[in-house]
C-alpha cells in the first residue's frame, strides 16, 4: 500500500452512482472512494481499504463504450507510406489498456482523439507513440527498433509493447 502525505490525498468521499464508472467493468460505481493529487479515484474510503478499483468520470453526452467495441479488430492497422520511406523512419502510435497487458496500433487521428483527456477513454487506455526505423542496413534497423520498444516500455511504463510486436524489429524493413 502506497502512503500519499495528507495534502496529496482526499478520502472518505461519496459518490451517488452518477460521477464515476469503474474502469474494470464499464459499470457506474456507487459508495466510498478517495480521490489523489493527480485526479485519479480509486474505490474505498482509502488506500488499502479493500481492493481499491479504479474510477473513471462520467462525462456527460459521450456515450460509454461496450468491452466488445474494444477488440483489436475494431482498429486498422497503420502502414508507412512511400514518403515514410524515403524519409526512413515513421511514427507508429499505440494505446495500452491501463489494468491489462492489450495492447492496439493506432491510426494518427485514433491516438489524437485518445489523447483528449476530456476522451473518457483516455482514462481506460493509455496512448504512445515510437519511433520506427524503415530503411537502412538491416542490423542498424534491428537494433534502432529493438531500444525504440525498449525506451517506451520503460519510459512510459508499457512492458509488453515487445511481445505485443511479436519481437519484430524488422516489420515494415524494405532495403
Amino acid at each position: 500500500m502506497a502512503y500519499y502525505p495528507k495534502n496529496k490525498i482526499k478520502t472518505n468521499l461519496t459518490t451517488d452512482g452518477k460521477e464515476y464508472l469503474l474502469v474494470s467493468t464499464l459499470t457506474s460505481y456507487s459508495g466510498f472512494y478517495y480521490k489523489l493529487y493527480n485526479g485519479e479515484a480509486y474505490t474505498g474510503k482509502f488506500p488499502g481499504d479493500g481492493e481499491n478499483e479504479l474510477l473513471t468520470p462520467i462525462i456527460q453526452g459521450i456515450t460509454q463504450p461496450s468491452p466488445q467495441s474494444l477488440t483489436t479488430t475494431s482498429l486498422p492497422p497503420l502502414y508507412p507510406t512511400e514518403k515514410d520511406y524515403k524519409n526512413g523512419m515513421f511514427t507508429r502510435y499505440f494505446s495500452k489498456k491501463r489494468n491489462e497487458y492489450l495492447f492496439e496500433e493506432l491510426t494518427k487521428d485514433q491516438y489524437d482523439a485518445l489523447n483528449n483527456p476530456k476522451n473518457v477513454m483516455f482514462t481506460l487506455y493509455q496512448p504512445f507513440f515510437i519511433k520506427w526505423m524503415l530503411t537502412g542496413e538491416a542490423q542498424t534497423v534491428a537494433d534502432f527498433n529493438f531500444y525504440s520498444i525498449k525506451n517506451a516500455e520503460e519510459k512510459e511504463k508499457v512492458l509488453g509493447l515487445n511481445e505485443f510486436l511479436k519481437m519484430n524489429y524488422l516489420q515494415y524493413y524494405k532495403r
